[in-house]
């Protein structure tokens, strides 16, 4: 690399938000989901208008917090139109809250459990 290159990673772009989530998200009450680990809800950024998916986690569920950290730090580095993309992330002292994109096709364990099994053609189609 040239010692006059600026390089630009998609790492350095997904950060820590320092802010209070309700500052710059407004967060529905209503939960898109919910899982073992936390919620999953509709925000909108409150400047852009941009729908996102929040998903709140709380500390408590979180047994090993650098093991945790260490997943946010390899969705930082991952850039792939199949996984889902991190915007960025919030914590104050009860939660720690991922911006992601939001995700409109419903959960693939239900469509599982409808269809009982799918052959490798319809899971390609489908995770596409």
């Amino acid at each position: 690399m040239d010692s006059g290159e600026i390089l630009i990673k998609k790492s350095t772009m997904i950060r820590k938000n320092e802010q209070p989530i309700g500052d710059v998200y407004l967060v529905h009450k209503k939960p898109l989901g919910t899982g073992a680990y936390g919620v999953v809800s509709l925000c909108k950024h409150k400047v852009t208008g941009q729908e996102r998916a929040v998903k709140k986690v709380a500390k408590k569920k979180i047994k090993n917090m650098d093991r945790f950290k260490q997943e946010i730090t390899i969705l930082q580095l991952l850039d792939h139109p199949n996984v889902l993309k991190l915007y960025e992330y919030f914590e104050d002292a009860k939660n720690v809250y991922l911006i992601t994109e939001l995700c409109t096709g419903g959960e693939l364990f239900d469509r599982i459990i409808k269809e009982e099994y799918f052959t490798e053609k319809v899971a390609a189609r489908i995770f596409k």
